[in-house]
């Protein structure tokens, strides 16, 4: 499909459209999360019975809290990613679409889990969850690609090779560790549904060696840009 024809100055307000659209999604997705943990209904109204009821959505809980992290941490990529961009592109409008398909879809995948979250013997509903993360992960990895790519010059500035390798990294790490869990679902099925909650300390502390070296890498880049302004050719 070919680029629109519209001045250059409607660029900015093309990128804000783009980007108050997948907030609200964003917004939408992590809030329909919590509509599939409902109340219980008792028969007998006891504190007792209704603390037996909740007592048995621990893992539904969990799997909420899960999700609503994943959703979380996806949306701080997405504005990280933004970060980077100054116009928007046909590519990139698609490249988004597909990002936000796959996070859309999660709180049906979530409500699955969740209502079956009792019986470990059930593997569909896992892998489904698990499969909708990996989509997630796949797609995200795709519009970083589409933002870094030279052609469609939508970058605000050049960055490191470095910095590009470890946002794949990062973008890789929670499917990766969902994909682990769910085999270890056939070994350990209790023990695989929290295996997810390591997630956070891998991302902070996992790429610590890929984050130094692409700060170095962007520093000798900024040293270099300074001294070229400093002494033209």
């Amino acid at each position: 499909m070919s680029e629109p024809k519209h001045l250059k100055s409607k660029d900015e307000s093309q990128l804000d459209r783009l980007l108050n659209f997948s907030d609200g999604v964003f917004a939408i997705a992590i809030t329909l999360l919590v509509i599939e943990i409902r109340v219980p209904v008792l028969t007998i109204f006891t504190d007792k019975e209704l603390w037996e009821h909740m007592s048995g959505m621990t893992l539904k809980f969990i799997g909420f809290l899960i999700s609503f992290a994943v959703v979380g941490h996806y949306q701080v990529v997405h504005h990280r990613i933004f970060g980077y961009v100054q116009r928007c592109s046909t590519k990139l409008i698609w490249a988004n679409l597909g990002f936000l398909l796959s996070v859309v879809i999660l709180p049906f995948s979530s409500g699955l889990l969740g209502e079956y979250s009792a019986y470990l013997d059930m593997k569909l509903p896992y892998g489904v969850y698990v499969l909708n993360m990996a989509f997630t992960g796949i797609m995200n990895g795709y519009l970083w690609k589409v933002v870094n790519d030279p052609k469609e010059g939508l970058r605000t500035h050049s960055i490191s090779r470095e910095r590009v390798r470890m946002g794949m990294v990062l973008t890789a790490i929670v499917p990766v560790v969902f994909m682990i869990s769910f085999l270890l679902s056939f070994v350990f099925p209790m023990v695989s549904r929290f295996i997810p909650i390591l997630i956070p300390f891998i991302l902070r502390y996992g790429v610590k060696g890929l984050e130094k070296q692409a700060n170095l890498k962007e520093g000798h880049l900024h040293k270099s840009n300074l001294e070229n302004i400093d002494h033209p050719a």
